[in-house]
């Protein structure tokens, strides 16, 4: 089915419509068949109380560094900062990108809900040069479920973008998104998470699609699967396979599939640096990228 630009007020309410039925019909499912089913955003999003309280002295998580993004929220009144480089190299067209600061701004307004501000700036250097900031985007976060038995640790991102950026990267339009993400632990040591989701002309974003064509209108849906595992105290890592596929292109259809690995180490719980690299797995995707970065934690 292909979902035109000039639907997406209609398939952002279908969605929304989509997400908020789920969950209820989830709701009353588990209450008959008497299942332990976490409670939903629905229910906790103010309260906190349907969900696990989350333990405020733990870790920090951080989101920008991989693809798939933390079942978790920052929790009440926490301000956590992001920031990165990432290098990308497509070996046809001879071509180099460039993305920073990569810069992610996130606060908890609640327990299980956060807002999050995100700017970059692209350059890329090829057969056409392209430098520029991208659309400033705007997103929220939410909690929705604890892991109890097969049920996943979800959350829930709605994301926007306001039209601020310079020419070469901004659509000139406000774009909108949802991603799900979801994830089980499997011992101590060892997280298995995943991420599904779409958006309206890629959000404008380097990283989702480098192919930003002119004119045309189209929806990027994307999928993931990663594995994290725990190495010591302060070292964790995590390998990632992660795809983009796009539906609305007059011309070639662009399904880029990647393969990523990535180290953490913290300082602290509250400041941690990251490194990653990446590889493309088909003709549509770059050869090359890899990153540093890292976060902090208030």
């Amino acid at each position: 089915m292909n979902l035109r630009c000039g639907n997406r007020v209609t398939c952002f309410r279908a969605m929304m419509a989509c997400v908020v039925v789920t969950s209820a019909v989830a709701s009353a499912s588990a209450q008959e068949s008497r299942l332990p089913l976490p409670g939903s955003f629905l229910e906790s999003l103010f309260s906190g109380e349907s969900l696990e309280p989350r333990d405020a002295d733990g870790r920090m998580e951080t989101e920008r560094h991989d693809f798939t993004q933390s079942t978790t929220t920052v929790g009440r009144h926490v301000v956590q900062f992001e920031s990165g480089y990432t290098f990308f190299y497509r070996a046809e067209e001879d071509e180099t990108s460039h993305a920073a600061p990569e810069l992610f701004m996130r606060y908890g307004l609640m327990e299980n809900l956060e807002i999050r501000i995100r700017y970059n700036k692209a350059w890329q250097f090829g057969e056409e040069d392209r430098i520029g900031s991208e659309d400033l985007g705007l997103s929220f976060k939410f909690r929705t479920t604890d892991q109890r038995c097969r049920i996943p640790e979800s959350a829930l991102e709605v994301r926007f973008t306001a039209p601020t950026g310079d020419k070469e990267w901004s659509t000139g339009d406000v774009e909108f998104g949802l991603d799900y993400i979801y994830g089980w632990r499997l011992s101590e040591v060892a997280e298995i998470y995943g991420s599904t989701g779409f958006s309206t002309n890629a959000l404008a974003e380097f990283a989702f699609a480098t192919l930003m064509p002119d004119g045309e209108n189209f929806m990027l849906y994307t999928q993931s699967v990663a594995l994290g595992l725990e190495v010591t105290d302060r070292v964790a890592m995590y390998t990632e396979v992660f795809g983009l596929f796009t539906d609305g292109f007059e011309d070639d259809e662009e399904s880029p599939v990647f393969f990523n690995i990535g180290v953490d180490y913290y300082l602290s719980d509250d400041i941690v640096f990251d490194v990653r690299v990446g590889t493309g797995l088909n003709n549509d995707a770059e050869d090359l990228f890899a990153g540093i970065g890292g976060g902090i934690r208030f």
